[in-house]
């Protein structure tokens, strides 16, 4: 009853239209060509993917030792021996001489164990694959947000460094105005004591560089340096008024996932196993076949005889009592499946709600995007307004000081929002991407 509502559940999610089709372009390194090459190049370089890569391999032995278990064995004796037999009281004396044998050995019939055994191996190779393609994708997705958030503290570092050059002309100018008697004590210490934090934050956003970078490296064995050069100056131009205008993504049919197929693998492992642990306990039959060479004394002759022997035969072996161990493995192979099969229930309804979830991020992302783009132009008018008042000596410099940061501040709430929708859209066109595997 339960696998009938299960498939009558998977049919139904087969056919509900929960995805969204988002346009593949818009990737990371698209706006970064230095990324794209490290990408390209990362299978041969990311230590994480070079160690999975030997798992695979030692697989894909596993699944060759499996195979062999189905065929032809053959071995060869070459061993020589001599046997004398005397018997005094008979006048009786017997020569033996055997000079090599070979024996072949094939498995006939053994209630499908063999063959479960051969499935389990390829099963295994397969989820290994996948693991494979998984850590593939996450090495790349990780990649690509660290870059970006490199790049958003070089960024930072950078617009950091131009308030510090502001302010150290600030601080010059605050004390030649307190030697004239133009400004108080109190105003130099403060300026130079928001001089000194500044220089402090500086420092701490380039040691946090230094770090993103180096786990940047860590991840993709890249060796070389970062310069995070934009394509013409694309990613400040992301998500134009008319791209922001256009109606949202199409719905498609159809749900899938690496780990939805991971467990939908191993459900047929235990189906597998079982098949193993029913057969323990029934005979199993070989057809055996062997060649061996001899030599023997004649009767009544010193002479000898050389004689070839073939031998051909079925070999039946039946284990009869194992202490309830077979039926423990029986009960706990289906165990394990029932189990899978609630796991992959339950996988459905959480990789759909992280599809949902996905799509409501892409679309916060942009619409953060749309107002840090207005913040930025108002902080950018007030700075210009700012500037010819402080020109024409109507505000202060510290009014003026505040709202040049005023604007750096915009500028990296920017630059944060547009990382973020690159984040947000690399998950979600990897959810897309797993369908398609």
């Amino acid at each position: 009853m339960w696998l009938k509502t299960y498939s009558l559940f998977w049919g139904l999610l087969q056919i509900l239209p929960f995805f969204l089709v988002a346009d593949t372009r818009g990737n990371v390194e698209d706006h970064f060509p230095e990324l794209g090459e490290i990408l390209n190049n990362v299978e041969e370089h990311s230590p994480i993917l070079l160690e999975k890569n030997y798992v695979t391999q030692e697989r894909l032995g596993q699944q060759m030792i499996a195979e062999s278990a189905k065929g032809l064995s053959l071995s060869i004796n070459l061993s020589t021996q001599s046997i004398h037999e005397d018997r005094p009281d008979q006048s009786f004396y017997h020569r033996y001489r055997s000079f090599g044998s070979i024996y072949a050995r094939k498995p006939l019939f053994h209630w499908g164990a063999l063959d479960a055994q051969s499935k389990i191996a390829t099963k295994n190779t397969d989820i290994s694959k996948l693991t494979y393609n998984e850590a593939i994708s996450n090495v790349i997705s990780q990649s690509r947000h660290t870059y970006l958030d490199s790049m958003l503290l070089q960024k930072k570092a950078e617009i950091k460094k131009e308030s510090l050059l502001i302010q150290q002309e600030s601080l010059k100018r605050e004390i030649k105005q307190n030697k004239l008697g133009l400004s108080s004590a109190l105003d130099v210490s403060e300026s130079n004591a928001s001089l000194l934090q500044n220089e402090l934050l500086l420092a701490d956003l380039r040691q946090s560089l230094d770090n993103s970078i180096n786990q940047f490296k860590s991840i993709t064995g890249w060796e070389g340096n970062l310069t995070f050069e934009e394509k013409n100056n694309s990613i400040h131009n992301l998500l134009s008024s008319k791209l922001m205008d256009e109606k949202k993504p199409a719905l498609i049919a159809g749900i899938s996932s690496r780990t939805l197929k991971r467990i939908e693998i191993e459900i047929e492992i235990e189906k597998n196993q079982f098949t193993i642990a029913n057969s323990q306990l029934k005979p199993k039959l070989n057809l055996v076949s062997g060649f061996y060479q001899d030599q023997v004394a004649l009767a009544n002759s010193d002479d000898s005889l050389l004689r070839n022997n073939f031998i051909v035969g079925i070999e039946a072996n039946w284990a009869i009592w194992d202490s309830s161990k077979s039926k423990g493995q029986k009960t706990a192979a289906l165990a394990r499946k029932r189990s899978l099969e609630y796991a992959l229930e339950r996988e459905l309804k959480s990789f759909r709600l992280y599809i949902e979830n996905l799509r409501q991020n892409l679309s916060s992302a942009a619409n953060r995007i749309q107002i840090s783009n207005k913040l930025l132009e108002v902080a950018n008018s007030r700075f210009e307004t700012s500037r010819l008042e402080f020109d024409a000596k109507r505000i202060s410099e510290n009014k003026h000081l505040e709202s040049k940061i005023a604007l750096d501040n915009a500028k990296i709430k920017h630059l944060e929002s547009v990382c973020q929708y690159l984040k947000n859209k690399d998950l979600y066109l990897d959810a897309i991407q797993q369908i398609h595997e």
